[in-house]
Parts: structure tokens; sequence; C-alpha cells
């Protein structure tokens, strides 16, 4: 896996009964699932390494665990919020919240694969060098919770993101060419239909020299019918109980193919690395040849 830092976080595995109680205490059909998926197995164990950036001087590790408790800290906000608009009482809401996210660790298809292709961008522009947090610009194209929370958290544009002295920049660009200014939850939820492969792209930028990355995610990571599937799950609304757990299934499949395969079976325009043991046989031949071409010649 590429990284700029070689050093490892693993996940740990949450506890899947609290989730599935939580199913039955809140109807499945009536509970937004934009950033999480009820009821979904834990992900698998898996490395991956932290993003490693420098803010006002101070060097900060970025891990995936970091973002996704990010994330579920800012759902949660959203789904209190939407609770007392309904009237609920704070007994009513704490109960629901303990019970909707106990055991979740906020690691979805979106903010994995956003945290990837920050990951990536950044080695590639910056290689061996640290960049500076208000440096990065990262352009998404992604308009999820998931996908914007993770890539808040990294630049520091988000709400309550902590450790930010200086923060980055973060630009969303909608599929019809439009910038979206409001990143908050209930805005990113009217952009969230029909989101095609097309919305699996991020750039990161140095602001100061201009040099970017892109990373666009290959379609074949997709089970067949991906897309329409979760629209009828998380924005219509209208699965049957089988399309619901046909949907969970693919969507455990895409987060984890996100936290474990190697970059270039993620994403386009990435070479596989060549074999260690490949190259050194390669150059024992080539000395090989250029020996054998010297003595030949040496004979004449």
């Amino acid at each position: 896996m590429r990284s700029i830092k070689n050093r490892k976080g693993i996940i740990g595995i949450a506890a899947l009964t609290l989730v599935l109680v939580a199913s039955l205490v809140v109807p499945l059909t009536a509970t937004p699932v934009e950033a999480h998926m009820p009821g979904a197995e834990p992900p698998p164990e898996f490395e991956m390494e932290p993003i490693v950036i420098t803010d006002g001087g101070v060097e900060i590790e970025i891990t995936i665990d970091d973002v996704g408790e990010y994330h579920n800290e800012c759902m949660q906000e959203f789904k209190t919020k939407m609770l007392k608009k309904k009237g609920k009482t704070d007994e009513e809401i704490a109960k629901i919240i303990e019970n909707r996210f106990a055991g979740t660790s906020g690691i979805c298809p979106c903010s994995s694969c956003a945290f990837r292709a920050a990951l990536l961008g950044i080695s590639q522009v910056w290689g061996d060098e640290i960049p500076e947090r208000s440096d990065i610009k990262i352009i998404t194209r992604r308009p999820t919770p998931g996908a914007t929370q993770c890539l808040q958290y990294i630049t520091g544009t988000g709400p309550n993101v902590p450790n930010v002295t200086s923060k980055g920049e973060l630009q969303m660009i909608l599929a019809d060419g439009t910038e979206a200014k409001d990143l908050s939850v209930p805005s990113l939820k009217k952009h969230m239909k029909n989101m095609g492969i097309e919305t699996w792209n991020f750039i990161t930028i140095r602001k100061s020299t201009g040099e970017q990355f892109k990373v666009q995610v290959v379609e074949d990571i997709f089970p067949e019918g991906f897309s329409e599937l979760r629209d009828k799950v998380k924005v219509d609304k209208t699965a049957t109980t089988e399309g619901v757990d046909e949907f969970k299934a693919r969507w455990e499949e895409v987060r984890d193919a996100f936290l474990t395969s190697p970059d270039w079976e993620l994403f386009e325009g990435i070479s596989e690395p060549f074999p260690v043991g490949g190259a050194s046989f390669l150059g024992i031949l080539v000395i090989g040849l250029i020996t054998g071409v010297s003595l030949s010649r040496g004979r004449k």
C-alpha cells in the first residue's frame, strides 16, 4: 500500500450486538443511513498508514480512526438536532443516539475512500516532504457526509476539528460543474441522488506551487447495481427488506475494498510496483549480459 510514512495503525472490531439492538429500537426504514449502515459487519482487520502533516510547525498524525470518530461525532450532532425538531425529550434523544451509534466506527465506503485518496494524493505531490496543512487544497466531487467530513478533518476546515492553527482548503465541485459552498449535512443531502462513478474523484493540490494529483476510483470495485440500490436505500427509502440486506452486503464489500486493497486496484492510472525479487533478478540478468558481452569482446 502506498504511503508517506512507515507507521501503522490497526482498527479495532466494533460490537455488532449493539448495532442490531439499534435496528430494533429505531425502525430501519425511518432511520437516515447516510453515514452508517445499521447491522453491518465491522471492518476486517487491516493496516493503513496515517496522513502526516504539520500545522503551525507542529507535526500531526491523522489516522483513519480519527476520521471515523469525527464522522461519527458530526452525524450524532446532526441526528440530535433532527430529533429535537421532532420534539423528542433529552432522555429519548440520548437513548436513540446511544442505540444508533454504539459500536459504530464511522468508517464507511465514502470516508475510507476519501482518506485513501488524500493519502495517495499527498504522497504523490509532496513525496518524502511533510506538507503544511495551510498548503493543502483538496477538490472533491463526492457530496456525502462521509467523504466531506473526512476531508474537512484533514484540511482543518470542518467544525470542531482539533489541533488546527492554519486551515487548508476544501472545495466541492458537483457533477454539473457548479460549486457547493454549503457543506453542512442538510445541504449535502440535496446533492446525494444519482451519484455516478464521476463523483468518486478527488484532486490534491499544493497551493504554494500549483502541483496537483487527481485520484479517480475505478468502476470495477463497485458491485453491479451498487449506485442504484444505494439510492433506493439511502435517498428514496423505497428499498424492500431484501433490498436493504443486499445493499448492506455490497456496502460492506466496497468499504472493505477501500480498507484492504492496494492503490493500483482502486484508482485509475496507478501502476503496480515491480516486485523486489523481480527487480533483483532483472539486475542480475543485465549484469550477466554485460559481463558476457565484455568477455566475448575480450577473446577477439
